[in-house]
């Protein structure tokens, strides 16, 4: 980025021209924007994105038209887009904004995200449905600011909080297996005080209300695992892993019926809208589910239970295309590999 003009004077003002951010060649306004960054740095620092705070010499006021009365955005790489100080959600840039606004995502597990989890505990494989730390931190990064508070009622090794410890917020949970707790623990051990061995059921007893900025989570996909194909459960129990949750009563898991068990889960997701914010949002990951020849609408069910009390705000599709395929129902009838699970994204308002 241009920061001087060819007397060498330094550029504080950027706009617009072509769709390319470019310095504002006007002196008059330059000098304003420089006063402005000064108040903004005295007043607002505090609020804005740390790796502005970090090249903070480096920052420049912009405005897309080049009226710089009217300029509350700061830019530190153009390519990256413009930060609005107006932007209360999150500390992304617009075009980072618009960017993670697309319906749908594809994303497979990282090798990365498995060699983290095997260097601070050996036994992390031992969850038999995990999910990317990278990934959440994408969520978390939309739905928060850094140092904001984060709920995930079904932490299992604790992806999340490693999302969270990532991204600079505080994370909270809680999970019934102790193998896992413990687990979440090594990972996490600044977390160590907000993360209880318990079941989800008992979130009101454990937290304040009102004290969270966002919740996310991905609930147990029904009784799924405890029916698992035979060579899914074959592997795990060769290599002396769970192949379900848990052999708990209380586990949501292990719940045979459907009905009881949309029931128990929406109530968790009740219990959780008063222990958000005003205005926050909460994602939840979940798939429909097939079982005996039927489709159970899981993610839509629990999205209409849910829009009893929260605003449903959307959908966001995660797309897994590195799943082998299985001729289900071949040759007599139709029965698809399902690659995909529901993000959905519902608001405290």
């Amino acid at each position: 980025m241009t920061t001087h003009n060819k007397e060498g004077e330094q550029y504080f003002y950027y706009k617009n021209s072509s769709r390319k951010i470019t310095p504002f060649p006007d002196r008059k306004s330059q000098n304003i924007a420089k006063d402005k960054l000064l108040d903004i740095k005295n007043n607002y620092f505090d609020s804005i994105p740390s790796e502005f705070k970090e090249e903070w010499d480096k920052v420049k006021l912009f405005h897309p038209a080049g009226d710089v009365d009217k300029a509350h955005s700061l830019i530190l790489q153009p390519e990256e887009g413009a930060y609005d100080l107006k932007n209360k959600l999150n500390h992304l840039t617009g075009k980072e904004w618009t960017k993670f606004t697309c319906s749908w995502f594809i994303f497979n597990a990282l090798k990365k995200d498995l060699a983290e989890e095997k260097a601070i505990s050996k036994n992390s494989d031992e969850h038999p449905a995990t999910y990317s730390p990278t990934m959440i931190s994408e969520f978390v990064n939309f739905f928060t600011k850094e140092g904001q508070k984060v709920l995930d009622p079904f932490c299992g090794i604790g992806s999340t909080l490693v999302a969270c410890k990532r991204t600079g917020r505080v994370g909270y949970g809680t999970e019934l297996n102790e193998k896992y707790f413990t687990i979440t623990k090594k990972r996490v051990p600044e977390f160590e005080s907000n993360i209880h061995n318990t079941d989800c059921r008992n979130l009101a007893k454990i937290f304040d209300k009102d004290s969270f900025d966002f919740s996310i989570s991905s609930p147990p996909y029904w009784d799924v695992l405890n029916r698992s194909t035979k060579d899914f459960k074959k592997k795990r129990e060769e290599g002396g892993l769970d192949y379900n949750y848990s052999t708990e009563n209380q586990d949501l898991g292990n719940i045979e019926d459907y009905n009881y068990f949309l029931e128990s889960l929406t109530n968790i997701y009740l219990d959780i809208h008063k222990l958000l914010k005003k205005g926050a949002y909460i994602v939840i990951i979940v798939k429909n589910i097939k079982k005996g020849g039927k489709m159970y609408p899981l993610a839509w069910d629990l999205a209409r239970n849910l829009s009893s009390l929260y605003v449903l705000k959307d959908e966001k599709l995660w797309i897994q295309d590195k799943v082998g395929l299985a001729p289900y129902g071949y040759p007599s009838s139709w029965a698809s590999n399902i690659l995909h699970h529901y993000c959905l994204i519902l608001r405290k308002e």
